[in-house]
């Protein structure tokens, strides 16, 4: 989804509101889930459009990104995520700061995607019993396999593993994010560690 500024502006100049006017797209998306308004779905898909591309070209423009093409590959799994998982914000009037959460949290971790910390702090969090001196490439497959074992759970405990056990998110952000509240969460949290628990690639590296 290569998105020069030129066609981000063409886009946004079909948009009945600002990108910036977060009160009408958080409308425009209440409308379309609440009345099934086809004419306020176009207006949310198109308000969620630009305010992705923009966030990441913006990223882009300040030099975030060591090669550019990075920015469109963001653009491409952050509106996935939107398409994908929206259906469950239940407060209409959070949508918009939903989408920037995803967009914060794309970005996030895209600049964790090489690293792994050894030890997630916190309560009832995956410890790794590894000694600190062993190879690169002996952690880096821990994280493929954690990321993998995420990737196998059942679709809506996905997101808030992933942001629980890899990017190390609060309870309060997670259900910001995923537009859960923070009990329902702390659920997904439990179910999904029972069902990581059993893989046995990671069986001996976590306590």
């Amino acid at each position: 989804m290569s998105v020069p500024s030129s066609e981000l502006r063409t886009v946004i100049d079909r948009l009945p509101f600002s990108v910036d006017d977060t009160d009408a797209a958080n409308e425009s998306f209440r409308r379309w889930r609440d009345e099934e308004d086809p004419k306020a779905k176009r207006h949310a898909d198109l308000w969620t459009y630009c305010y992705v591309c923009r966030y990441f070209l913006g990223k882009s423009a300040r030099g975030t990104f060591n090669n550019p093409s990075d920015a469109d590959e963001l653009i491409t799994r952050a509106y996935r995520k939107v398409q994908e998982n929206r259906d469950g914000v239940r407060n209409a009037a959070r949508y918009a700061n939903w989408v920037s959460v995803v967009c914060k949290n794309t970005l996030l971790n895209y600049t964790r995607r090489n690293q792994f910390s050894e030890s997630i702090d916190g309560e009832n969090r995956f410890t790794l019993t590894a000694d600190t001196t062993n190879a690169v490439a002996e952690v880096g497959f821990v994280q493929e396999a954690l990321v993998e074992a995420i990737e196998g759970l059942p679709n809506y405990l996905q997101e808030p593993a992933r942001l629980y056990f890899l990017e190390n998110r609060e309870f309060e952000e997670i259900s910001e994010a995923v537009g859960k509240p923070v009990a329902t969460v702390r659920t997904y949290k439990h179910k999904a560690m029972k069902e990581l628990r059993t893989d046995e690639r990671l069986r001996e590296y976590v306590t």
